[in-house]
């Protein structure tokens, strides 16, 4: 081998290794934000979680019905049901080794708790 060649590929090595480095640094950074963002959830008396975020709007409310109480119980289990299920899928793409999959749908689950 000569000194160029040599040079090369320790330059590619080099490259590989950074590459593979800064991978897995966003993949800890995805699951430490997602964890994080789980014990900021509120949770009642009992730990149950006690957050009310956002939902799709029923037909009801687009036809101007006015709402019951279960619509509105319905409603809240509704949005933490999807906010949960959103987090669920980012810790499976953290695992699958997509941390900017993983980071979109953490995203996605902070803006339905807080529009």
């Amino acid at each position: 081998m000569t000194p160029n060649s040599l040079r090369c590929s320790s330059i590619g090595v080099l490259a590989i290794a950074l590459t593979m480095r800064i991978a897995t640094a966003h993949a800890a950074t995805c699951t430490g934000e997602v964890e994080e963002f789980q014990r900021a959830l509120p949770r009642d008396k009992n730990g149950e979680l006690a957050f009310v975020g956002t939902a799709p709007q029923s037909i009801a409310a687009q036809l101007e019905h006015q709402p019951t109480r279960e619509s509105v119980e319905r409603a809240k289990r509704l949005s933490r049901s999807l906010i949960v299920t959103i987090l669920a899928q980012a810790e499976a793409l953290d695992l699958k080794g997509r941390p900017l999959e993983c980071g979109d749908a953490l995203a996605k689950a902070k803006v339905l708790i807080n529009p």
